[in-house]
């Protein structure tokens, strides 16, 4: 242990490795004696080495032992709040936190006054731990909600947990999120709508309810007109699963299939085509993407789109692909076939 916080490269290295081949392959009373250790120096006031602590633990500790569950909340928590907003640790703390969670829910209830810490940083390694806890994170997404209306970096880090776990509780999750689009610019923009993509398709191929959200056309086409390209593929994405489409909808994804940018012009087609809106001229923009004289990025922009949608609302598209197949060649014909072997 001494030597983790030697000035010695080479000994910090040597100290790293033999600790993590104890802590991971090591006889069961060996790893529980090694993490507790470890564990121990890290809850140590004043310890130099909680940056190398918390790697090993998060990189090599699965899964935790029951009885060392406490001590490493504990442990975890004391060091979090003197770290710096930006130290890379932050994030290993948020692993080693979940996973001793995952394995003993009972040490959720010791997180609880950490969603109010007085540092960012530290609310926003609980949106992080929160994101990583699976089915068990359901009874912490009011939190996780909650957090989306605190400061930038701690939204931001709330919506990256809740594109895994919105679909936990759509009823309560996508309304959030879509206030979210409709409130927001730049990364959190994206990000929700990232979020809220996630959710639909998600509920679109499990054929479960989707909530009943009345504005989030207009949200969209709002985004629509951002300056930003991934946004706008987002948006355009969105309209796709948005169920049938109004004329001012069905005209702003036409305006954008002539987009600067490839991506969008591609999602903006596909949308077209799963809403049931007429696609011809979708079609034709797809087909221009995927022909063997289109750029490697045309070709990408429009398979990408398309293997994103569900394969059950591409019927519309079968003969332009396989149109498109028999004349394509190498990795985009091979995924042409993959995808046509999808379709209905």
């Amino acid at each position: 242990m001494g030597r983790l916080a030697s000035r010695d490269a080479g000994a910090r290295e040597e100290a790293l490795s033999a600790l993590e081949e104890s802590l991971v392959s090591g006889e069961p009373e060996s790893r529980e004696r090694t993490a507790r250790a470890l564990l121990e120096e890290l809850g140590r006031p004043g310890t130099a080495v909680a940056e190398p602590l918390l790697f090993l633990l998060q990189r090599g500790w699965w899964p935790p032992q029951a009885g060392l569950t406490g001590l490493a909340v504990q442990s975890v928590l004391a060091v979090l709040a003197r770290m710096e907003a930006e130290s890379p640790a932050l994030e290993n703390a948020a692993g080693v936190l979940a996973g001793v969670c995952r394995v003993d829910a009972s040490q959720l209830a010791a997180l609880d006054g950490m969603f109010r810490h007085p540092k960012a940083s530290v609310r926003g390694a609980m949106a992080r731990v929160v994101g990583r806890l699976g089915t068990a994170a359901a009874s912490e997404l009011p939190r996780l909600l909650e957090l989306l209306e605190d400061e930038e970096s701690v939204a931001l880090s709330a919506l990256e947990s809740l594109a895994a776990l919105a679909p936990l509780a759509p009823e309560l999750t996508a309304p959030r999120l879509l206030e979210q689009v409709r409130g927001s610019d730049g990364a959190r923009l994206y990000l929700a709508l990232v979020s809220l993509r996630g959710l639909l398709d998600e509920l679109h191929g499990e054929a479960r309810p989707v909530p009943v959200l009345p504005d989030l056309e207009p949200a969209l086409l709002r985004t629509l007109t951002a300056p930003e390209a991934p946004i706008r593929q987002e948006a355009a994405s969105l309209l796709g699963l948005s169920g049938p489409l109004s004329p001012a909808a069905v005209a702003a994804l036409r305006e954008h299939l002539r987009d600067e940018s490839p991506h969008v012009a591609a999602r903006a087609a596909v949308a077209l085509v799963r809403s049931g809106a007429p696609a011809a001229e979708a079609l034709f923009l797809l087909k221009g993407q995927l022909g063997p004289a289109a750029s490697r990025e045309l070709q990408e922009a429009a398979l990408a789109a398309l293997e994103d949608a569900d394969p059950a609302q591409l019927g519309r598209a079968r003969g332009m692909l396989e149109t498109v197949a028999r004349d394509a060649a190498g990795l985009t014909r091979e995924a042409l076939y993959q995808l046509l072997g999808q379709l209905p």
